[in-house]
């Protein structure tokens, strides 16, 4: 049974690692399998990206396009839901696009089918990239109709803050303000003091000591992009990070702090 974002939050002695993707390296990327396996190794978080279909359905997929990661070509909007799952999302692996699947079925799933599914296995670090308010609406309706309050929260740049607060100000959010510049002291204030922020994912090249010392004083838990070795991690940690985004699973959450 997953662990609530309060519990997370408030347990300083766990070194929390989120699924990037899911169990990316070792498996299809944003597809139920993948986050089925980051749970199974023992991920506090799985972590996902979510953007939307031609008929307004929430669908996992990270890239604007379906390209790299299946047989499609364009972006999901173009697409019903019924036009997607006919296609195989099993074509990018351990780093790099492959000629052939490595699945002969591999569907894209839906935001629904993740929260019917994982809700209960681990805590939610939900990416959203929705093009409409159509999309968007239907991504707070669907957190809202699973309870997810205490157990997901959405990463969104700070354009969305406004459209997600005023369709559902309950819903609890991680801000991200450029990639260079999100861990600079000011924005990172922000982070907690404007957007009511608990959690934040500072990028690992723009990190020191200094910097995780400033979450600890503002009361941000970091969860650091991204670790994919032991001694990265533990570098981090060292550092005084409290967790990491990790493409392998499986290396990760091995490691006892």
């Amino acid at each position: 049974m997953g662990r609530t974002l309060t519990e997370l939050y408030n347990d300083h002695s766990n070194f929390m690692v989120t699924g990037h993707r899911g169990a990316s390296f070792e498996f299809p990327e944003n597809t139920l399998l993948s986050m089925e396996k980051a749970i199974e190794a023992g991920c506090d978080m799985i972590e996902f990206d979510l953007r939307g279909t031609a008929d307004g359905v929430p669908v996992l997929l990270h890239d604007p396009a379906i390209d790299r990661t299946s047989d499609g070509h364009g972006e999901p909007e173009m697409f019903t839901l019924k036009e997607l799952k006919k296609l195989n999302f099993s074509y990018f692996l351990q780093g790099m696009r492959r000629e052939a699947p490595a699945y002969d079925r591999m569907e894209i799933p839906t935001f629904e089918e993740i929260l019917s599914t994982c809700r209960s296995g681990a805590a939610m670090n939900i990416q959203v990239y929705a093009k409409s308010e159509k999309v968007l609406r239907e991504i707070c309706r669907l957190y809202k109709k699973y309870d997810m309050y205490d157990h997901g929260y959405f990463t969104i740049y700070p354009d969305l803050i406004e459209p997600v607060r005023n369709i559902d100000p309950e819903i609890e959010l991680c801000t991200t303000r450029g990639w260079e510049t999100r861990t600079e002291p000011e924005n990172l204030k922000l982070c907690r003091e404007a957007d009511r922020c608990r959690f934040c994912q500072p990028v690992k090249e723009y990190c020191s000591g200094e910097t995780f010392g400033l979450l600890r004083e503002l009361g941000l838990r970091g969860n650091v992009f991204f670790a994919d070795t032991p001694e990265e991690a533990a570098a981090l940690r060292a550092l005084g990070a409290e967790g990491v985004l990790t493409n392998k699973a499986h290396l990760i959450c091995k490691i006892k702090f």
